[in-house]
């Protein structure tokens, strides 16, 4: 039977606090072994109730993966395995078709819905997997295959769009908000995006939806299947066609862009356990789409403040900016850091075949380099705004300051001219008059008028001084 494996990563609001894992590993995995019995008692309301004969494994379930804490130390007891303690989701969640809305029930063209796994992973990301039977009458012709199989990708993209909105409002976001009232000093958990923040539109949106298509060779039309479904795939040097090479077994499987074939020789299906033919190789696509999905909003995010950042006029909106750039290249350079972590505890098949996927999508050049470019571009317009706002504060001390003096020329001069006069007027002060003074008396004598305009005019010297000088400094 060929199934259809689908791998959606999605936009949904939970963000670990940095290094909330390293700074207390006990109290972080006790945390979570808490909140479990919360969990259970929450997720047995939003689902429908089970039937008493159905088997448990077989029931909706969420499960919390960071319960206990690691070690860093004998890690590599096995080549077989990954050495990773825990891994890197927070939380696997599985499904049944009757726990979605019952438009969602019917999978059309993609046939019956035999899986529903979800995954929460750090910064931002839930990753969907759905597996379904396809019909055979999907190959049972080759009179219209084509059209049949763009109609199954068409069902998939939009499949996988509709039970990722479901998943995230009916199931996750309630217990993001459980997780976070019993962790109320955001110890684990960073706060949840504020209302009001434009981010909060893409919550629940799928990035993208990959099809994979698990064919069994001995069906009819299986090499027509094969060939149509990666008919827009380019392999750089190569001398045949991956279809080709599929079908002549130099290949068992292709992994290069959103559609995807996996050859069943040994009737596993596709639901990947450990022990199935292709689990390494799916292990490695679901590290690859996370850390290629993760770094992708960093870097959706990252043109969005560049663009806000030129319109920023306020002292709130650049301290705003200033904030969320900060919190963006902090969590950009973690996800740098991870991949490069994980890549020592991983089972060296896994890694390879990682390394190969993000290799041929080009992950360093088209992600990487471009996040680290534009937070030197962000942290340079923030310098530029926050110099202009410097400035404009200067200018704002500067022109008081030439106030005060103006002011201060004025008063002091009036006051010089009625101590003069009173000094000659007053027969009390002459006793303390150790001696005439030429200056406060020429001063005295002069007519009021004088000393204003001499005032006004020292005065408008002093503004053209400053003039003259800030124009030479803004030059």
């Amino acid at each position: 039977m060929t199934q259809l494996r689908l791998l959606a990563p999605v936009c949904v609001d939970y963000y670990a606090v940095p290094g909330a894992s390293l700074r207390d590993p006990r109290g972080y995995a006790q945390f979570w072994a808490d909140q479990q019995p919360a969990v259970d008692s929450l997720l047995a309301g939003l689902v429908p109730e089970s039937r008493p004969d159905e088997p448990a494994a077989d029931r909706p379930c969420v499960t919390l993966e960071h319960t206990r804490p690691t070690r860093s130390l004998n890690l590599y007891r096995t080549i077989g395995d990954n050495a990773v303690e825990r891994p890197m989701h927070v939380l696997t969640g599985t499904l049944r078709v009757q726990d979605l809305p019952g438009e969602l029930a019917d999978a059309g063209p993609c046939g019956e819905v035999v899986e529903i796994v979800f995954r929460l992973y750090d910064h931002g990301l839930m990753l969907l997997e759905l597996l379904t039977n396809v019909p055979p009458a999907l190959s049972a012709s080759a009179d219209g295959l084509a059209a049949r199989m763009d109609e199954l990708q068409d069902c998939a993209v939009s499949l996988g769009e509709r039970v990722g909105r479901a998943i995230v409002h009916r199931y996750l976001d309630p217990v993001l908000r459980l997780l976070r009232e019993a962790d109320g000093g955001a110890k684990v958990l960073a706060p949840a995006t504020p209302s009001n923040d434009p981010v909060t539109a893409d919550f629940g949106e799928p990035l993208w939806v990959t099809r994979s298509l698990v064919v069994d060779p001995a069906e009819p039309c299986a090499d027509l299947m094969v060939r149509h479904w990666i008919k827009d795939v380019v392999m750089v040097d190569e001398d045949r066609s991956p279809a080709d090479r599929l079908l002549d077994g130099e290949l068992g499987h292709l992994v290069r862009w959103l559609n995807y074939v996996f050859i069943d020789q040994s009737g596993a299906g596709g639901r990947m356990r450990p022990g199935d033919p292709y689990r390494d190789q799916w292990e490695a696509l679901r590290y690859a789409q996370v850390f290629y999905g993760v770094l992708d909003q960093i870097d959706s995010r990252l043109s969005r403040i560049l663009a806000d950042s030129a319109a920023a006029g306020s002292r709130w909106e650049l301290q705003r900016l200033k904030d969320q750039l900060t919190n963006l290249s902090r969590r950009g350079e973690l996800i740098i850091l991870e991949r490069k972590d994980l890549s020592k505890y991983l089972k060296r098949a896994v890694r390879v075949e990682m390394d190969e996927i993000l290799e041929f999508w080009d992950y360093v050049n088209v992600l990487e380099e471009p996040v680290r470019f534009k937070v030197e571009i962000c942290d340079r317009r923030l310098g530029e705004l926050a110099a202009r706002r410097t400035a404009r504060s200067a200018l704002f001390t500067d022109l008081i300051l030439l106030g005060i003096a103006v002011t201060s020329i004025i008063g002091t001069a009036l006051a010089v001219t009625d101590f003069g006069r009173s000094m000659a007027t007053n027969p009390d002060t002459t006793a303390y008059d150790l001696g005439r003074s030429s200056i406060v008396e020429w001063i005295a004598s002069q007519p009021a008028d004088a000393i204003l305009v001499a005032s006004g005019g020292l005065s408008l010297l002093l503004v053209a001084l400053y003039l003259f000088f800030r124009r030479d400094r803004s030059i």
